[in-house]
């Protein structure tokens, strides 16, 4: 913005700000590149490509911190991070959302398929909500990364996905870690995933528990490495 006076004092001419009305015309021009490199891809591939590769870390190699209080920041303050252009078009894997996997989504906030009809453009025939909605619908959307609502000491949750390989080798292995909060199991099968020139999609568990009664939400990671890409996807956990 120009610079004014304002009660005697001047005003620096250009300002550095943060937020939605800054991010989207960045992301924008983020996707486009990543469409002009990949014209097939469709927006969940182009967005797993931002969400997967993003960084954590400040440039000096820090945590994101959260202001004012300078603590450490969470995907909640971040979501999967800040974009890495060095890597938004080369991901190795993605995770593509497919068109029942919103109308599912639909399902759980209580939606009928008269009112989805208004929403969406066609319905597979044959396509029904279940009866029995539940928080797990939400959880088990094709999405990069992983929410868990109402979780529970004592208890445990699953959480299912699929990874399409788009590397630049076909015959690939991809071994995952895992980086959890403290007291909480997290069990990730299979722990490989083996891809080839014939499959291309491969489905994988996340499998989470604990007896610690969490008196917040808690976060971690969860990545896919080949030794030349790393797929990073942040969960979180609420507790209420």
């Amino acid at each position: 913005m120009s610079g004014y006076a304002l009660a005697g004092r001047e005003l620096p001419e250009y300002v550095l700000a943060s937020g939605t009305s800054m991010s989207c015309p960045h992301i924008s021009g983020v996707a486009a590149l990543v469409k002009s490199q990949h014209p097939t891809w469709d927006h969940s591939a182009i967005r797993s490509a931002i969400m997967t590769t993003a960084v954590q870390n400040s440039r000096a190699g820090a945590p994101i911190k959260n202001l004012p209080g300078l603590q450490k920041a969470t995907p909640y303050d971040f979501g999967a991070g800040e974009v890495n252009l060095a890597l938004v078009t080369n991901p190795g894997l993605v995770y593509e959302t497919t068109t029942i996997d919103y109308y599912l989504f639909l399902c759980n906030y209580g939606y009928n398929l008269s009112i989805i009809r208004l929403i969406a453009k066609e319905i597979p025939e044959g396509f029904s909500c279940p009866k029995d909605a539940n928080t797990d619908l939400i959880s088990n959307m094709n999405y990069p990364s992983l929410a868990v609502a109402k979780f529970k000491p004592d208890t445990y949750r699953k959480v299912t996905r699929t990874v399409t390989n788009v590397g630049d080798e076909e015959e690939t292995a991809y071994t995952v870690t895992v980086d959890p909060p403290e007291y909480l199991d997290v069990e990730v099968i299979p722990e490989k995933l083996y891809f080839t020139k014939e499959i291309k999609k491969q489905s994988f568990e996340v499998k989470f528990s604990t007896l610690y009664p969490y008196k917040s939400d808690v976060f971690g990671w969860i990545t896919w490495s080949n030794g030349q890409y790393k797929v990073r996807s942040p969960f979180v956990l609420t507790v209420n």
